[in-house]
């Protein structure tokens, strides 16, 4: 299907990682199709201030929607937003294409629901485009800024860290982003270690979890807890990069770890009805299918019944498993790759 817009809708609620994953998304179209027009339309700006933001996308916000006086070839809608109705029937007129682009989920069900055609009537199509981790799924957003800057901290750690007002050396240095918890089981396994360790606390509400902690540092004198203030994603993302290990939460922080190819534990959003266990135990069935001690390392770290003595005891195999793990996901799991090739080849024969 030949295309010559495109408009990427974002709906903010209480997310920021929505808007991370949305305009990330628009920064590879645009890599991708440079001399197309591109357009960024979120409902608040706030949360977008927080990003890098590239000249060649035009933001628009939703009050200003009606400026808008056609609608584009191609329509992104992100995670179930709302496309305002006075754009929506214009493009029911004028556009060629809707992608419903979905939250992420490892689970079975989204090999055959990915790519599913939602009808709408007259002559726009509508398809679901459902993230995952099977060859069959949409993928996981690879975005060709991360991997380069990936790579450009692994060779120059030193001076990342120095960044960030870090000129110690360390024999192990860890990230917390987190949900509330108790960290208590973590810091008494790392004592167990006996080396010298840093500690990047990350997030306001991660932060509490460390207070007593911060209070009484001379009572762990080989882990040293340093408060780090709000990141943008790419600087985020830098951080992660420089560690050795990563304890993160929600979608894109989990995407972004599983890429690294490094030691991560993720703390996923809860939900009612232990829906987000059943999930994440979805997700453990691919990532590790076969390691019955890490999975239950990552449901104890879920249920508040941490035990961190596998996850460090066996840190250097968890390594090895995630730098193969990572190489796969890039090999045969790159959303935007399936993405232009659904839009560009299979798109246009239905």
């Amino acid at each position: 299907m030949k295309i010559n817009s495109i408009d990427i809708f974002c709906q903010v609620i209480d997310n920021y990682g929505d808007v991370g994953v949305a305009y990330r998304l628009a920064r590879e179209f645009k890599r991708v199709y440079p001399n197309k027009k591109l357009r960024f339309i979120i409902n608040q700006m706030e949360e977008l201030n927080l990003i890098k933001k590239s000249e060649e996308i035009e933001i628009i916000t939703y009050q200003d929607i009606f400026k808008i006086e056609n609608s584009a070839d191609l329509i992104i809608e992100s995670f179930g937003c709302e496309i305002p109705k006075e754009y929506m029937d214009r493009a029911l007129k004028n556009s060629k294409l809707i992608i419903n682009l979905e939250y992420f989920s490892a689970e079975d069900w989204v090999d055959d629901f990915h790519l599913q055609e939602s009808f709408l009537g007259e002559n726009l199509k509508k398809y679901f485009f459902i993230p995952g981790l099977s060859k069959k799924s949409g993928g996981i957003l690879l975005d060709n800024e991360f991997l380069e800057r990936k790579k450009k901290v692994t060779k120059n750690k030193g001076y990342y860290l120095k960044k960030i007002g870090i000129n110690e050396k360390y024999d192990l240095i860890g990230s917390v982003f987190s949900y509330e918890k108790n960290f208590d089981f973590l810091i008494e396994e790392l004592k167990k270690l006996d080396k010298k360790i840093l500690l990047l606390i990350l997030s306001e509400k991660t932060q509490k979890n460390f207070i007593k902690y911060f209070d009484n540092v001379n009572n762990y004198d080989k882990i040293k807890f340093v408060k780090l203030p709000f990141f943008i994603y790419d600087k985020y993302e830098e951080l992660l990069a420089l560690c050795d290990f990563n304890l993160v939460r929600g979608e894109d922080s989990f995407v972004r770890a599983l890429l690294l190819g490094k030691p991560f534990l993720w703390h996923i959003y809860p939900q009612e009805g232990n829906t987000h266990i059943k999930k994440l135990e979805s997700f453990l069935e691919k990532y590790c299918p076969n390691n019955k001690e890490l999975k239950e390392t990552f449901i104890n770290y879920n249920i508040n019944k941490d035990n961190f003595s596998y996850f460090f005891k066996n840190f250097k195999g968890i390594q090895e498993h995630n730098k193969e793990y990572a190489n796969y996901l890039i090999e045969n799991c790159n959303l935007i790759e399936k993405l232009i090739n659904f839009i560009e080849n299979i798109g246009g024969k239905n």
